[in-house]
């Protein structure tokens, strides 16, 4: 016999749930499980953020300027706004209204939040739990662009409302909000990054007003470029193939200058027994590639070519010079853990082996790289000449003797920080940013010392150039510049640099090829249960 089921009362029929509430139990719990698998940094940002004060403040204050400039601006444009264009007056009060929480609000706190994790002692329990400082870094910085995605969907009405009124096209609106939120993301990116690098409460003060001043130098270039865009248009502006380029060029620059920045804030918080330099390395590559894509695009496009080759050939020195002395200064210890994960066969050894942590390898990466980008130079002003127009020979024969003297000199300067490093860490364990200083202090000294000895065997008088100020690069490099020829001087240090890097090579050869060693068992186990305790 079938159960015969008793009826409900009218108390029990309004308990049970509705279809509609076990479909919003059933998303609860969907979101709850994948809550879980999303960085629990970025969860517990998103909550703190959106509880915090500031946030609360400067969203409330945010939908109060839109409400206000709504009301002001178009009782402001009465009656005009029925009859002719008033989007450009209403589109840039809206853009400096949403511009302020973006690139000063949002930045800013990321950068506090960081630091106070530092501040506290907080990142150490943090660092030993299964969490990487990447992870860390990219749940903060994740937590900052939902914090600007609200309070663009905020302004997007306004936005739309202010569009309607005519005066300002769709590419104009679109690029204009595009630079707004790439602009955000990069300062966010540089403020987390200044934020690893506060050591202690002076360095801490310094990082905090250098951020704060970005910000606002970030802010007030912005603006005078969105007030030139919303007024003349990107056509009236640039014209087509100058705004195509100008879409370009971020889209070739900033994702690998962000990748640097971001690996490079991640290495800050990372434990020195970990490997810490090969995504560094990889980053410079990235950074190397995208600039000469973008010198490459502006020369087919015969846009300005000389111009992009020299300032992008600058920019590349000035970075090089930077990170080449940092490679070099790091320790030549290679931990356990990181001679796990070498290259083991012979071409992976020959081709990714020089991207090991250590100063050996780090010293023939930054060699191979500035040679690999003078042949680049070189190739980009053969296209030039066949592109665009004909170089004059006197130009041609002067970029590519400043080119090679500046990696002549670049080279032979590593080399000298190299030993000077090396001596230092025989009783000390300095930090790679010592390399960076010893790079000023050699630059000066080899530019000043031979200036002041022949200065005062003349009497304090001006004399010409001469052999004895071969080391004087600032003197050398200006006369070439000037068209003089130097390639004896040139050769001169070339010759130099090639003999000191291959005596690094042969009397350091199992630092510059390091050798990968076996994984424990014991620590295969233990890789294994941490890979099940995750699932």
């Amino acid at each position: 016999m079938s159960a015969v089921v008793p009826p409900m009362n009218s108390a029990e029929f309004a308990k049970s749930p509705t279809a509609t509430e076990l479909r919003l139990e059933k998303l609860d719990a969907w979101c709850e499980k994948w809550s879980d698998r999303f960085n629990p940094i970025l969860v517990k940002e998103t909550r703190q953020a959106l509880k915090s004060r500031q946030f609360v403040i400067t969203f409330s204050l945010l939908l109060f300027a839109a409400l206000s400039w709504t009301i002001v601006g178009t009782f402001s444009l009465m009656p005009a706004i029925y009859t002719s264009p008033s989007a450009p007056r209403m589109m840039l009060g809206y853009y400096f209204a949403l511009a302020l929480p973006m690139l000063l609000v949002v930045p800013l706190a990321a950068y506090r939040s960081l630091e106070g994790e530092i501040d506290d002692g907080t990142l150490e329990l943090l660092s030993i739990t299964s969490l990487s400082p990447r992870q860390i870094i990219l749940g903060k910085l994740a937590s900052a662009m939902l914090q600007m995605l609200l309070y663009f969907v905020v302004l997007f009405p306004c936005i739309s409302y202010a569009y309607t009124l005519r005066g300002v096209d769709f590419p104009t609106t679109v690029a204009l909000l595009g630079m707004l939120v790439l602009a955000g993301v990069m300062m966010t990116i540089v403020a987390l990054f200044f934020a690893t690098l506060s050591q202690s409460r002076t360095g801490r003060v310094t990082m905090l007003l250098v951020v704060i001043l970005l910000l606002f130098a970030a802010e007030w270039l912005l603006g005078l470029s969105a007030f030139g865009l919303i007024q003349y248009g990107v056509d009236r502006s640039f014209g087509f193939e100058t705004a195509l380029y100008y879409f370009v060029t971020p889209c070739l620059l900033c994702p690998p200058t962000a990748y640097l920045l971001f690996t490079l804030a991640a290495a800050q918080l990372t434990p020195a027994s970990e490997n810490r330099s090969t995504k560094i390395r990889v980053a410079l590559l990235l950074v190397n590639a995208s600039v000469a894509a973008w010198i490459g695009f502006g020369i087919m496009e015969q846009y300005v070519g000389m111009v992009l080759l020299f300032v992008g050939g600058a920019a590349l020195i000035v970075l090089w010079t930077l990170a080449s002395s940092m490679l070099v200064s790091e320790s030549a210890v290679i931990t356990p853990r990181v001679q796990r994960d070498l290259p083991q066969s012979f071409f992976a050894r020959a081709t990714l082996g020089w991207l090991a942590p250590g100063p050996e390898t780090g010293l023939v990466f930054a060699v191979i790289n500035m040679l690999l980008l003078a042949g680049v130079a070189v190739l980009m002003m053969y296209v030039h000449d066949r592109v665009v127009d004909s170089v004059p020979q006197l130009t041609k024969q002067m970029a590519i003797q400043f080119v090679f003297g500046c990696i002549g000199y670049l080279t032979f300067a590593l080399l000298l920080v190299y030993g000077l490093m090396r001596g230092l860490r025989r009783k000390n364990t300095p930090r790679v940013e010592v390399g960076f200083a010893a790079m000023v202090v050699v630059a000066v000294f080899a530019a000043l010392a031979p200036f002041a000895v022949e200065l005062y065997a003349n009497d304090f008088m001006t004399f010409p150039y001469s052999q004895w100020q071969a080391t004087n690069w600032v003197w050398t490099l200006s006369r070439i510049a000037d068209g003089k020829d130097h390639w004896g001087v040139i050769e001169l240090f070339g010759a130099v640099g090639v003999a000191g890097v291959a005596m690094v090579l042969y009397l350091n050869p199992a630092l510059v090829r390091p050798r990968r060693t076996a994984t424990p068992e014991r620590v295969i186990q233990e890789m294994e249960k941490a890979k099940l305790e995750q699932k």
